[in-house]
């Protein structure tokens, strides 16, 4: 059996809430569902890719930047696109070799609310521990 790839939805949640640029503008409010009220938040979507070969992974992650205005999303998103690069390297239970922003900075307020919101999209390329 290949070694099994690491847990990248779980890894950039991890890496999102801890990067020290991030902190200051989300205040540790990054998950998977989208934290409840109006203040900056992060919410991460596995959006599935690919698996050319045992050994190596390409995933794509939607990463939504929401902000109490439109001002406050965008400076989230744009660090959060700038900081995302520094997930290269060693994670747990693998590595990450690439970190690609296929989508960058798409306005995109929020159908219901109207809340301020951008999009952007990262792929990875990865590898389990050992290869």
């Amino acid at each position: 059996m290949e070694a099994l790839m690491p847990d990248l939805d779980a890894t950039l949640v991890t890496f999102l809430t801890g990067h020290a640029a991030l902190i200051p503008l989300h205040r540790g409010r990054v998950g998977t569902k989208l934290a409840a009220g109006t203040d900056p938040a992060l919410r991460i979507t596995g959006l599935g890719g690919t698996q050319p070969m045992p050994w190596e992974s390409q995933p794509e992650f939607q990463i939504e930047s929401w902000g109490g205005d439109q001002g406050a999303a965008s400076k989230l998103a744009r660090t959060v696109e700038a900081a995302i690069h520094d997930l290269v390297g060693p994670v747990t239970g693998g590595h990450v070799r690439s970190v690609t922003v296929a989508l960058s900075l798409m306005w995109s307020p929020d159908e219901t609310t109207g809340r301020a919101r951008y999009l952007s999209q990262v792929s990875l390329l990865a590898y389990p521990e050992g290869s």
